[in-house]
């Protein structure tokens, strides 16, 4: 992923440097292993695995020049370093996918730890919002078209319950990727299975049963919650943007006192953190297909098919991801918000927006079928929407519409308070403790 979308934390996780260190982790957990096991005389000694020195450059220097197989130039460059008994006993008995997979389970299972914490931020960005505009009208919109009232809380709301969902995602996938393996070259246990399972206990895995590397489901899960959440991400940022239009102009994105939208118009305050989060989060949605992929053209128990593309989308992914997270929790908490915009363009149709209550007031009082009342009222409606005219005082005018009803129920369809009785039920369920 580039630099420019790579924050701190996620991008050492997904780090050579981390990556190798994690493998060290591994390997030397099996010698910890073997040894309570009885099957290594020479204890190993504390903190190992931290003392080991872990040069990228260097790995990756023999890689290319000497053995064009990144285990065993990772081996040379760190079997040095053991001490000179146990030095015979590093690797021995394993295949590489045995320290990779295992180890790529703990970089999973640090990426899930640092999204879960960022998931909760945004969430408490979006709670924080709702609850300030938690009674705010705005105009619903469906296909674009102005619907019924709404307020910009419960919108938000709608929001914070999504992440909740993706938020108990996390929590499961956290358990699912938590695994490890130590049975070798194709799943038959070149070493007894007990070293597997003292390895796994050790760094809180579970052991599963494997060919020479795990089945790719799980990295397959991982993209797809990660691809999930992107998608959100993406949605929320879309809607920030449609609501920053000027023809709407509801909603704006921070905008930086100095900060320039256009290099030609100097009016432009663009929604760019927003469609810049759109374009981003497609790669990881995109990277969930070449996941399936790479669990469905494994062959026998082993080929190389998923490993040159993991090593990209798997740290891209989860880098993006955090990336979107961290910078939609930003834009959030920041946002610049106009009630007033908001309760303009509630009267921007002149009533149509409460056409559902006339027809539903229409059907009781005519004891008409519904179809019936729906098309009286629908005639007047697209009228009204044609010319301008006030959809209230044009049903005033109808003697079709008139016939039922009095002007008394009329006028009270029109009251926007009505749509907005249950907000408070709403945020009870979303927000419980209040």
């Amino acid at each position: 992923m580039l630099e420019r979308y790579t924050l701190k934390e996620m991008g050492e996780i997904w780090s050579d440097e981390n990556k190798f260190r994690q493998w060290t982790v591994v390997e030397v957990a099996v010698l910890e292993a073997r040894h309570m096991l009885g099957e290594l005389d020479y204890p190993v000694p504390q903190g190992l695995a931290d003392a080991i020195t872990i040069d990228p450059e260097e790995i990756k220097r023999i890689e290319d020049t000497i053995t064009h197989h990144d285990m065993v130039a990772y081996l040379a460059h760190i079997s040095p370093q053991f001490p000179e008994e146990l030095r015979p006993w590093v690797h021995r008995g394993l295949t590489s996918y045995d320290i990779e997979d295992t180890a790529l389970s703990l970089m999973l299972a640090q990426s899930i730890r640092v999204l879960l914490y960022k998931t909760r931020w945004l969430m408490v960005a979006i709670e924080a919002q709702a609850k300030k505009y938690k009674y705010t009208p705005e105009i619903g919109r469906t296909h674009g078209i102005h619907a019924e009232p709404i307020t910009f809380g419960v919108k938000l709301a709608n929001w914070h319950a999504e992440f909740e969902r993706h938020q108990v995602r996390l929590e499961n996938l956290l358990i699912a990727v938590s695994v490890g393996k130590i049975s070798g070259a194709v799943g038959m246990y070149t070493l007894d299975p007990k070293v597997e399972k003292t390895i796994c206990n050790e760094l809180r895995l579970h052991s599963i049963i494997a060919t020479q590397i795990i089945s790719r489901d799980i990295i397959a899960e991982y993209m797809a919650v990660l691809g999930n959440l992107a998608a959100s991400i993406s949605k929320i940022a879309m809607n920030i943007r449609l609501l920053s239009e000027t023809e709407i102009g509801e909603v704006m994105e921070p905008f930086g006192k100095n900060q320039k939208g256009s290099s030609a118009m100097p009016h432009k305050r663009n929604p760019s953190k927003s469609e810049q989060l759109c374009g981003l989060m497609r790669v990881p949605w995109n990277n969930v297909g070449i996941a399936y992929q790479n669990l469905a053209n494994c062959w026998h128990e082993r080929s190389l098919d998923n490993s040159s593309a993991e090593r990209v989308t798997v740290a891209d992914s989860s880098i993006a991801v955090d990336y979107g997270l961290t910078k939609l929790a930003d834009i959030i908490e920041k946002m610049n918000v106009f009630p007033e915009r908001m309760e303009k363009n509630i009267s921007l149709t002149k009533g149509l927006i409460f056409s559902q209550d006339v027809m539903m007031l229409v059907a009781e009082k005519s004891q008409l079928p519904r179809e019936e009342a729906h098309t009286f009222v629908r005639d007047i409606a697209i009228k009204c929407a044609d010319t301008g005219e006030d959809f209230l005082k044009a049903l005033l005018k109808s003697k079709t519409i008139m016939r039922y009803v009095t002007e008394e129920d009329l006028r009270s369809c029109f009251e926007i308070e009505k749509k907005l009785i249950h907000v408070d039920y709403i945020f009870s369920r979303v927000f419980p403790s209040g």
